[in-house]
């Protein structure tokens, strides 16, 4: 069977504590280095942290998976040229040298996430009263949801369309050690179901300890921007995702209403859909009120994306008009009119606008409650599907038009359009539904389209 090379042992110890160069084969220089990191409870905090630190590889708002090459494979960037990276990605051509080193490089900085979170799992197991009850069950918890979340990217990526599975096909392995020996794939079925026990272990763990959590005793320091953690709530809306992605609509329902219906101790809901003021005061990502889990970022080179006269990633007027009606707040969250082009702004304030609260600033949405609201549209009966997506466009500024079974996948689809763009989540919504034809595209889209082919790399691996 296809094999994955090596795993890292300790991925440069999270925190570039040793040098790390070829495709997933490196060895730690020390294991004295890693021993010292985990005799105490900061190092474990080090540690958990540095997972977080990986994903700004591949989750940066100008990363891969935000509004890089994800968006492009989803056509949702204009591109005036017929050569190019760009336009390679838009027509899937995933053999170009360019577009195979970026994703074969995305590969491995996932699987390289995994390997930390791997070797994390097992100090965690193996300490001897370093941590206290809470702070195991706090870490674990979010160490496996993360390891779910990073794992299901892969398989949306790489693996099939949900409804084009071939059972006895290879895919992805899922990764759960640490380990010289290389880790063998598993069919669809195998993987899906570990990435499921991953995030049921972790909702139990955080449900009992998890600082975000009304009535939860246990607080610490590590209390602070659970937004920016895998927190509950976080896994809650992973395991919607992911239960919407099986075709498991009333799971994936369940767990959306769970986000949803959350409160606080005062009677409050958790979280709640952002409007005009949140975007009035520079909040542009939602993280106050919508922002289940998302990556924080310590700075931010905005040249790429926060310029409206020089953008990289730009779409025409004429479409973007077509696409929001001006009552649409969403309409703001690009730059005035440069020619016939508008570019993004939703990451622009990350480095020009100074606030008190730099985790609003400083963090790219992953999960956000408005795809809660999402899910329950198009899973719940019609009466709930139109309060929920009523409400959902009252917040936009918009009156909703009423769903039905006829309308209700074209409308949703477009929604989910206009909501993530530019946060790297239209491909899949894409993939999931078995889109023909993407909005703005001149080609039919069929599985070649959708399922990535491994990295030129990882096929050089032998079989058995």
């Amino acid at each position: 069977m296809k094999k994955i090379r090596n795993l890292l042992v300790l991925s440069c110890v999270l925190l570039g504590l040793s040098g790390c160069s070829d495709w997933l084969t490196i060895q730690p220089e020390t294991q004295i280095t890693e021993e010292d990191m985990f005799k105490t409870q900061g190092g474990f905090y080090d540690a958990l942290t540095g997972c977080y630190v990986l994903m700004r590889n591949n989750y940066s708002p100008d990363g891969v998976m935000v509004l890089g090459a994800t968006e492009y494979m989803a056509n949702l960037w204009y591109t005036n040229v017929q050569s190019g990276t760009s336009y390679e990605y838009v027509i899937h051509n995933y053999r170009a040298d360019l577009v195979d080193k970026t994703l074969s490089q995305l590969f491995l900085n996932q699987y390289e996430i995994i390997a930390n979170t791997n070797n994390l799992l097992e100090h965690i197991d193996a300490q001897d009263n370093v941590l206290s009850s809470g702070e195991r069950d706090l870490y674990k918890g979010e160490v496996l949801g993360l390891r779910a979340f990073i794992h299901f990217d892969l398989i949306r990526l790489w693996g099939p369309m949900p409804t084009q599975v071939n059972e006895n096909y290879l895919y992805l392995p899922y990764a759960l050690t640490v380990q010289l020996e290389n880790h063998p794939y598993s069919n669809y079925r195998n993987y899906m179901t570990r990435l499921c026990a991953d995030l049921d272990s972790a909702e139990l763990l955080l449900q009992r300890v998890d600082p975000a959590v009304a009535g939860n005793a246990y607080q610490s320091t590590y209390g602070s921007y659970r937004k920016n953690r895998m927190n509950y709530y976080a896994v809650l809306g992973l395991q919607a995702r992911v239960h919407l992605w099986l075709g498991e609509r009333e799971e994936a329902l369940r767990y959306a209403r769970l986000v949803r219906d959350a409160v606080n101790e005062s009677g409050s809901k958790v979280f709640s859909l952002g409007t005009q003021s949140d975007l009035n005061r520079y909040d542009r990502v939602l993280y106050s009120s919508e922002q289940l889990f998302g990556v924080s970022l310590e700075e931010f080179a905005d040249n790429l994306v926060a310029d409206g006269n020089t953008p990289s990633f730009s779409q025409t007027t004429a479409r973007l008009t077509d696409l929001f009606p001006s009552r649409d707040i969403r309409s703001q969250l690009w730059y005035a009119a440069r020619g016939d082009n508008r570019s993004p702004n939703k990451y622009g304030n990350m480095a020009s606008y100074d606030t008190e609260t730099p985790a609003l600033n400083f963090s790219v949405p992953l999960i956000r409650l408005s795809e809660m609201y999402l899910i329950i549209a198009e899973c719940a009966d019609l009466t709930e599907a139109n309060t929920a997506y009523t409400e959902f466009l009252a917040a936009r500024g918009l009156e909703a038009t009423e769903l039905t079974e006829a309308n209700r996948e074209g409308i949703l689809q477009l929604e989910y359009l206009k909501e993530f763009y530019g946060e790297g989540q239209m491909f899949y919504v894409y993939k999931r539904l078995g889109t023909v034809t993407m909005r703005w595209s001149e080609r039919a889209n069929g599985v070649d389209d959708y399922v990535l082919p491994l990295p030129s790399r990882e096929l050089s691996t032998t079989e058995n």
